[in-house]
């Protein structure tokens, strides 16, 4: 999860002092606004629990702030917040979730009644969800899920998405995976600050494996979500069948063997992966066009030029160095970011650079295999940026840890953009 604070408002209060408001975005949508003073009193409240495991907290300035010093106090909470919200220990805490959904509500001014929230399923059902306007995206997630019978040990294996639709439809139209809803977020709060009827709760399958299929084919309600997502993944092209795989799944689905069909499916090229709107590059030339694909530890590019010249990259997720995502534009939808990710091209370190609105959620793709892949190397390190922050944070993965650990779990080493140098990518 990204968070960034690209926006403070100065402001004066009803005794006429003034005060900053910092506006708080994740994965490029805004999450809440809030005061210095607020944010110190969570701190405390939440330091008497976790102590030293929380990250420093920004000092107080007795004297009025030059503009300097205002700057450099945007940027610590930013780094404070980035922090917390990637320990899993304090986010998923009762008094974490208490705070942000506060800061949440009180933000937009939104008071805590009754809705009927509607979660939409890949084939265009929809589950209609009894929950309050306060309620986190964990929450709706897990009543929806239990509405549609999946039993509560499986549910991790699914998270609630933004998704935008053109108005022709999923199938016959342009489907747009947006955002992953962070546990904490008030998934009802997004899509009313959006205010765009196109943009629409789903859920999905969270996994990036697609070998984790068969841990969930003993739920039939289960089998029913995966069906309906490969199918519609299908029906977009995002997975490649050979003609004979067409033709067999085709005849799957007229006589409805889910079961069948996904079995048929893990053998198909690009089952599972995530395949991203056709977005600018700098790769090749000025007016070349990338559309790219995620999935089972592999990024895969297509790289078109205006002159048909075309190139494919297809990267283990072991062999990305590490990327950026810089925010560009500050709007309620995402629509100006940039990704940027290296590789070893030979002896040579490459960077290419990818204008897409969804360059948020590509980095929590990318993060997601990370989390699943198998540690097989010494030492990995990767990079992540915001042009809104001067952090930068740095995976390194020693060679104890890799004979201790099964998985590759991401731990971040904070260090300064003057460092970079020294942080061996």
């Amino acid at each position: 999860m990204h968070i960034s604070i690209p926006v403070t408002e100065e402001l004066v209060d009803n005794l006429g002092g003034r005060y900053v408001l910092y506006s708080v975005y994740l994965e490029g949508f805004i999450l809440f606004k809030v005061r210095y003073k607020d944010l110190h009193f969570w701190d405390e409240k939440m330091r008497d629990i976790f102590g030293n495991r929380l990250p420093t907290f920004p000092p107080k300035y007795y004297l009025a702030m030059t503009k300097s010093m205002a700057v450099q106090r945007r940027i610590m909470l930013e780094s404070y917040l980035q922090e917390v919200v990637l320990d899993p220990v304090v986010s998923n805490s009762d008094i974490f979730i208490t705070c942000f959904k506060k800061l949440q509500l009180e933000t937009f001014k939104m008071p805590a009644i009754k809705v009927i929230l509607k979660v939409y399923l890949p084939d265009g059902r929809q589950v209609k969800v009894d929950s309050k306007t306060s309620d986190t995206a964990e929450r709706v997630q897990e009543v929806a899920l239990l509405t549609l019978n999946v039993s509560r040990e499986l549910m991790e294996y699914f998270s609630l998405f933004i998704t935008h639709k053109d108005a022709e439809g999923v199938f016959s139209g342009r489907f747009l995976v947006v955002k992953l809803v962070a546990p904490f977020e008030i998934p009802f709060i997004t899509i009313w600050n959006i205010n765009n009827d196109s943009f629409k709760i789903y859920i999905r399958k969270w996994y990036m494996t697609p070998s984790t299929d068969a841990m969930l084919m003993g739920c039939p309600a289960a089998v029913d979500l995966l069906y309906a997502q490969a199918v519609q993944e299908l029906e977009m092209n995002w997975s490649r069948p050979t003609e004979q795989q067409s033709n067999l799944l085709k005849q799957l689905i007229k006589t409805d063997n889910k079961v069948k069909f996904l079995e048929l499916m893990q053998q198909v090229e690009h089952y599972s992966y995530q395949k991203l709107d056709p977005a600018a590059t700098d790769n090749l030339d000025a007016n070349t066009m990338v559309t790219v694909s995620v999935g089972n530890n592999e990024l895969y590019c297509s790289f078109q030029t205006s002159n048909q010249k075309t190139e494919i990259i297809s990267l283990h997720i072991g062999k990305i160095t590490g990327w950026h995502v810089m925010l560009h534009q500050l709007e309620k939808t995402i629509d100006q970011q940039m990704f940027k990710f290296g590789y070893m091209n030979g002896e040579v370190l490459k960077w290419i650079t990818i204008w897409t609105n969804q360059a948020f959620l590509l980095s929590t793709l990318l993060k997601k295999m990370l989390s699943e892949e198998p540690v097989t190397c010494t030492k990995e390190n990767l990079e992540i940026d915001s042009r809104t922050s001067a952090n930068i944070y740095t995976r390194k993965q020693k060679k104890s840890d890799v004979l201790k650990k099964k998985d590759s779990s991401v731990s971040y080493i904070k260090c300064d953009s003057s460092d970079l140098a020294d942080c061996n990518l």
